[in-house]
């Protein structure tokens, strides 16, 4: 697959999203980089390019393949997007989400040199207002580490070479996103992050930081990603596998201190409890562990 010049497949795995597919696909038509498609893949039996043409949305680059259930997951859609893309550099984008017009020109330069990156995320709440990124400033693009990726709790959507990562996304109950770039950290140590916010992430009432039932969707997730660091069931070098072994095992015991927090009151969801504890930093933070594990 030439990379000359790259052709890009944006991936959007799409379940119950008719409210902000619309403005997810507009931010693809206003990229600066003109080479791209985009492969919308159908989680919920919809035909969202029907909901697009309602919008004047009709562009011969957007295809739309089915993942032929109804509910499978983030992973399982997109992997049938991937399956179908022609593209010889992958792009993350979920539905909910957007980009600015210039992160496929800025982000692409540093995939060909390093085989993967992601850019600085500039998190909206559910009213659209933006309140954070995870992380601080910095001058120029620089090598993305673990500590990056694994501490702010918050998604980074990576533009990679296709051939880095050709299965796709493991399937996990959440955190696909933190799975598979764990693993192009892995296929590509110098991955780069830009700095600018470039890929716009919104949050929506019913999202894992937002839902009722967080602590508990969390806790299958974690049990389930600890198993396959524990079994070697990702593709990881040792360095990279035992750096997340460390801190899912510490977000596993947060969430059960979220949990009692949760129950009593102290917060009304996942993301309030992130904020107070700023992820887990908080220099307080271990004291409230030891005590809620020594009360179990």
């Amino acid at each position: 697959m030439p990379l000359n010049p790259p052709f890009v497949s944006l991936i959007v795995p799409a379940f119950r999203t008719h409210d902000t597919i619309v403005r997810c696909v507009r931010s693809a038509l206003a990229q600066t980089w003109p080479h791209w498609e985009l492969v919308v893949a159908s989680d919920d039996g919809t035909d969202y390019l029907a909901t697009l043409r309602a919008n004047g949305i009709a562009d011969a680059r957007i295809r739309q393949v089915s993942t032929g259930g109804v509910g499978t997951g983030s992973p399982s859609a997109r992997n049938a997007a991937l399956r179908a893309a022609e593209g010889a550099v992958i792009g993350h984008l979920d539905a909910d989400d957007a980009m600015r017009p210039d992160r496929l020109e800025r982000l692409l330069p540093l995939v060909e040199a390093h085989g993967a990156a992601v850019c600085n995320t500039a998190v909206h709440d559910p009213a659209g207002r933006f309140y954070k990124q995870p992380l601080a400033p910095f001058p120029v693009p620089r090598r993305f580490t673990t500590d990056d990726l694994l501490t702010p709790r918050v998604p980074f959507a990576c533009l990679f070479r296709r051939d880095l990562q050709p299965h796709g996304w493991t399937p996990t109950p959440f955190a696909g996103d933190v799975l598979i770039n764990l693993e192009l950290l892995s296929a590509a140590p110098t991955m780069q992050v830009h700095p600018e916010a470039l890929y716009l992430y919104y949050k929506r009432f019913g999202s894992t930081t937002l839902a009722p039932d967080a602590a508990e969707r969390a806790d299958r997730g974690y049990a389930t990603i600890l198993g396959l660091l524990a079994g070697g069931g990702l593709r990881l070098s040792e360095a990279v596998r035992l750096a997340a072994l460390r801190q899912f095992t510490f977000d596993q015991r947060l969430n059960r201190l979220f949990s009692g927090y949760l129950a009593e009151g102290r917060v009304a969801h996942l993301e309030d409890f992130l904020d107070l504890t700023d992820c887990g930093r908080a220099p307080w933070v271990e004291g409230e562990l030891e005590r809620c594990e020594a009360n179990r």
